[in-house]
C-alpha cells in the first residue's frame, strides 16, 4: 500500500504545482500569483526608509471589490487624467488589468495595472510596463484591510 501512495504522490505533485501557478483571470483581468509578482520586483518600487516588503496572491473576491469601487475612485480623481476624449471610467471595458499582491510593512496591498494596449505581450503572463502613453496606461494601489484606493498614477505623454 505504501508504494501506491508514493506513486500517487509522484503523479499528483506535478499537477498540484501546475495548478498553483495558474493565474486567476476574467475576460479582461488577471491576478498574478505571489511568485509572478515577486519576479516583477514591483514592491521594491515603493519601499522607503528600511521598510520591509513581500508578496501575496490576491483572491478573486479582492478583485471584484476593486472592480465595484473603481468608477467612483476614478471620478473622484478625474483631475489626474487629461480629458481630450471620453472619460476613462466610461471606457473601462477597453482596458486590460493586472492585479499583483504586495506587502509593505504589515499592509496587504493590491497593485493594479491598467492598459489599453499590450504591445504584443502575453499580458496574462508578463507584466506590462510602459513609459508615456497617456491615459491608456494607469496604475493605483488598494489596501485590502481598509478598502482604500490610493496613489493613482497616469502615464504622461511624450
Amino acid at each position: 500500500m505504501k508504494n501506491y501512495k508514493f506513486i500517487f504522490f509522484l503523479l499528483a505533485f506535478p499537477i498540484l504545482i501546475a495548478c498553483s501557478s495558474q493565474n486567476v483571470q476574467g475576460d479582461n483581468w488577471v491576478i498574478f500569483s505571489e511568485n509572478q509578482a515577486r519576479e516583477t520586483g514591483i514592491a521594491d518600487w515603493f519601499v522607503q526608509n528600511g521598510e520591509s516588503s513581500g508578496y501575496w496572491t490576491p483572491a478573486e473576491s479582492n478583485v471584484l471589490v476593486i472592480e465595484n469601487g473603481l468608477v467612483s475612485f476614478l471620478q473622484e480623481n478625474s483631475n489626474a487624467f487629461r480629458f481630450s476624449e471620453t472619460p476613462v471610467w466610461e471606457r473601462l471595458n477597453q482596458y486590460n488589468r493586472q492585479y499583483l499582491g504586495i506587502i509593505l510593512e504589515d499592509r496587504k496591498l493590491i497593485y493594479a495595472n491598467f492598459f489599453c494596449r499590450s504591445f504584443e505581450t502575453d499580458w496574462r503572463k508578463e507584466f506590462v510596463f510602459v513609459l508615456d502613453g497617456g491615459s491608456c496606461f494607469f496604475q493605483f494601489q488598494y489596501d485590502v484591510n481598509t478598502n482604500e484606493f490610493f496613489d493613482l498614477q497616469v502615464n504622461g505623454e511624450a
